[in-house]
């Protein structure tokens, strides 16, 4: 596991050693672009036999005010059904990768390694970061090569998650297994009273389907339909494992929720259960909002709330209407008290009529994916923007035959969505957001704000419609 883990503490009594845990089982996952379809299974496997897997989570060596951590990308071998070996990319272990503890405002500095046989970025999805460091341009780290990025995220506490990006790879090489997770904490979120002790009531959950052979293998390829419509389907896993569970406390469980799929939509629920949701993309929200099902769409999280208390010994985590994750209670005792409010978002309150609008139209046809009818050139800027200036960003999907879902979204910001189809958006999606789900015919209004400096991007986060050209870049002029 190289020197880079050693000494690496795994918090909590269900964390997993990477090398020494494989994903043994098999079960559930083919579905389209609709909600509520079936997932594949196999009749040979036992589900809900293998714990959830958990990452560790690293809070780097800090020196002078700087924390330091060391990222390894590397091949690995996995195993997703029983007995059967497969390749697969993960961050200093086989699959995924660890959790980054940050701060806020505090300088971070990660020192990455590419082990792969091809090049490779590194994205930190969320972050409101200049394109020097984010991962996109003249970033490509090639094989055997090593990058340093330091930065420091001054935004609020939230859950961001990191990932490869190089041209014409982001797909492939997130599909092989390239995810991890970054807990970013501040003075607010560290004296709120809501589960936060890893891997005992605050767990990852990083959701994906992937196509596996008969014998476990993973491949990487596209017909001409997934790359029109994205790759989806297969076998539903969370956190790299098919069908898992996890032992709760007899109380309030904190669930950080990433989709981190290619170009799946996941419906997620507790087969009718309330639950609360505390958090989406940027941050907490105002107050925890009570549901009953939270859709996320590729490059989307939300952070929930469960009080296990209600539900039964063994309960279930559902998602796209299949038992996903085994909720499993123990003997702890858990918090039972739900905070009121969580943090301050200002109201939009400001009149917005003097804006600057600029509109934003995803589609997809049988010759690929657009936004604005133009697929996108790395040697052409699409447009320019005041850095510090307000705009509103309209994003429309078309409503024709070939339209189906698209999430947008953007790199270097967080953005409030003000409108959706005509109304105020849900109370779940009034935080702050990076990416926002459009249905096929929806109408949405952002207000966008970049305060980074550089060439950014903009694109669909289903990863085959972004290297088939539904992406754009903008200059950030001071």
């Amino acid at each position: 596991m190289k020197k880079i883990l050693l000494g690496i503490a795994i918090v909590g009594t269900l964390a997993t050693v990477y090398n020494n845990t494989f994903a043994k089982m098999d079960h559930s996952s083919g579905h389209g672009h609709s909600h509520n379809t079936s997932f594949n299974q196999n009749s040979s496997v036992k589900e809900f036999q293998k714990p959830l897997l958990l990452p560790p989570i690293l809070k780097g060596e800090v020196k002078n005010g700087v924390r330091t951590f060391d990222l390894n990308v590397t091949k690995g071998k996995w195993e997703f059904i029983d007995g059967n070996l497969t390749e697969t990319y993960g961050y200093n272990g086989p699959i995924l990768g660890p959790v980054l503890s940050l701060k806020k405002g505090e300088k971070t500095n990660i020192n990455i390694t590419n082990n792969l046989s091809e090049e490779t970025t590194v994205h930190w999805h969320g972050g409101i970061l200049s394109q020097d460091v984010d991962g996109v341009h003249n970033a490509d780290i090639q094989p055997d090569q090593s990058k340093n990025v330091e930065f420091i995220l001054n935004q609020p506490a939230a859950t961001l998650w990191f990932h490869p990006h190089p041209m014409h790879k982001t797909a492939s090489q997130v599909y092989k297994g390239l995810a991890g997770l970054i807990y970013l904490e501040d003075e607010v979120s560290e004296k709120l009273n809501i589960p936060k002790t890893y891997g005992v009531d605050d767990f990852p959950i990083v959701i994906q389907d992937k196509k596996l052979t008969t014998d476990g293998q993973l491949t990487y390829s596209t017909t001409h339909m997934e790359k029109i419509h994205g790759k989806s389907g297969g076998y539903l896993m969370i956190n790299g494992i098919i069908s898992p569970f996890v032992e709760v406390p007899n109380g309030l469980v904190r669930l950080r929720v990433v989709n981190g799929s290619n170009a799946t939509n996941y419906d997620i629920d507790l087969n009718g259960e309330q639950f609360y949701q505390i958090g989406s993309d940027g941050g907490l929200l105002n107050t925890p909002i009570s549901m009953k099902k939270l859709t996320l769409a590729p490059g989307e999280r939300g952070e929930i709330l469960v009080n296990s208390k209600k539900l039964n010994q063994k309960s279930y985590l559902y998602v796209n209407g299949k038992e996903a994750l085994e909720l499993r209670k123990n003997k702890k005792s858990g918090l039972t008290t739900i905070p009121k409010t969580l943090v301050e978002i200002p109201e939009v309150t400001k009149n917005l009529s003097n804006l600057k609008t600029r509109t934003f139209t995803l589609k997809t046809t049988s010759k690929g994916n657009t936004i604005n009818n133009t697929p996108y050139n790395m040697d052409k800027l699409n447009f320019d923007v005041q850095k510090g200036t307000q705009e509103i960003w309209e994003v429309k999907n078309g409503s024709k035959m070939m339209d189906m879902p698209h999430p947008f979204h953007v790199h270097g910001a967080q953005f409030r969505i003000i409108e959706r189809n005509g109304k105020i958006p849900p109370l779940n999606e009034q935080g702050w957001k990076d990416t926002v789900n459009l249905n096929a015919g929806d109408d949405v209004k952002i207000l966008i704000t970049y305060t980074t400096d550089g060439i950014t991007v903009y694109h669909c986060h289903i990863l085959e419609h972004e290297e088939d050209g539904m992406m754009g870049q903008f200059q950030i002029n001071n």
